[in-house]
């Protein structure tokens, strides 16, 4: 084990490789070991940039609450009453109101807060998507919310990488009877040209790709849930905003090749970074031609 990994090891819990069923979603995002949102930070930008986030991690916003509440009411409808928690009308002008509104914030702390409004939405788009003819089949039998950590060594025989990286994936959901990996997302607009993009822009192939792998390499996984390998890699997306439709969306090959492409990149210059201690930009002055479609003249 490198002098890289002891520090990090120190830094956050270390879980062993191999397939776990019932951590937490905190215990996972708290865990040592690099997932694909930070492999995708490295797509568009530094190193410096990746440090610096993994030390000023984000706070919630209302559209991650919306998102987190509406995984578990699809996901996990068990845990719904005890991890979601509805903001009740308080009027913080007052004195025993800001007191009341203080108990209350201690009370949810670790749960999802949602306003009436959020919590109406949260509930429209999962009953959206459970009724949905071919999401609610896709997502009948299957394994919900289980992490996979492992020790990446590239499945690419042309990959002759000499390192290793503790990887970790926690898909939404594992088929049990169709080769299957799926992940919820929510978002404006599920129309077929738009969630093109969104998968582009925000490299949803690339944690597709990685996904696959790391379920794929995982025996007693593949064991337990009576298959050879995974290979299709299906969204199901929902709206927030009303009606609130749903949209289904597999991956093709063509795509999963080339998000495994990026993946491995990504890990290369990942590998670099511990290195070279996490670069910025290069200290250069760099020539920018002009792109190709800046060549073609402007009608007015």
């Amino acid at each position: 084990m490198t002098d890289t990994e002891v520090v990090e090891k120190k830094k956050r819990p270390f879980i062993a490789p191999g397939w776990h069923k019932d951590l937490t979603n905190e215990q996972y995002h708290g865990s040592f070991g690099t997932s694909s949102s930070s492999l995708k930070k490295l797509v568009k930008q530094t190193p410096a940039h990746l440090a610096y986030s993994q030390a000023h991690p984000m706070g919630s916003t209302d559209a991650m609450a919306l998102g987190t509440a509406v995984h578990t009411l699809i996901l996990e409808p068990e845990k719904a009453k005890s991890e979601i928690l509805v903001m009740p009308d308080i009027n913080r002008r007052t004195n025993a109101g800001r007191e009341e509104y203080e108990n209350f914030m201690r009370f949810a702390d670790g749960k999802t807060v949602l306003t009436p409004d959020q919590f109406e939405a949260a509930t429209a788009m999962a009953e959206s998507v459970l009724t949905d003819p071919y999401a609610s089949i896709l997502l009948e039998d299957t394994v919900r919310e289980s992490s996979v950590y492992w020790w990446y060594k590239c499945m690419d025989a042309d990959d002759d990488t000499d390192y290793k990286e503790m990887l970790k994936v926690r898909p939404d959901a594992i088929s049990r009877a169709h080769s299957v990996i799926m992940d919820v997302k929510t978002c404006r607009d599920a129309s077929l040209t738009t969630f093109s993009r969104d998968i582009h822009s925000m490299n949803y192939h690339l944690s597709a790709a990685m996904y696959l792998e790391g379920v794929n390499q995982n025996q007693e996984l593949l064991d337990e849930l009576g298959h050879l390998a995974y290979s299709k890699f299906i969204f199901i997306c929902v709206e927030n905003t009303a009606p609130y439709l749903c949209a289904v969306y597999e991956l093709s090959h063509d795509y999963l090749a080339l998000g495994r492409q990026i993946y491995q990149q990504t890990l290369r210059t990942l590998h670099r970074a511990r290195a070279e201690d996490w670069p910025g930009y290069p200290p250069a002055i760099r020539l920018i031609d002009p792109p190709n479609w800046a060549k073609y003249g402007h009608v007015v």
